[in-house]
């Protein structure tokens, strides 16, 4: 079994009293997102499983894949 770990692409900071969990990435983030999900759809299997955080910047990463 192979384990990859992908760190959330860069996010916005938080707002006065805005959630942690509820931050977005950025432009330059869900460029990010959108290159490495490209580079992982070229090597990973197809049989592969993501698991993803419930924050929001890790959803808009993984969703890129």
């Amino acid at each position: 079994m192979d384990l990859i770990l992908w760190r959330h692409a860069e996010a916005f900071d938080a707002r006065d009293g805005q959630d942690d969990l509820d931050r977005p990435l950025t432009p330059k983030g869900e460029r990010q997102a959108q290159r490495m999900a490209g580079w992982l759809n070229r090597h990973l299997p197809e049989s592969t499983k993501v698991l993803v955080s419930p924050a929001r910047r890790c959803r808009e990463t993984a969703a890129a894949l």
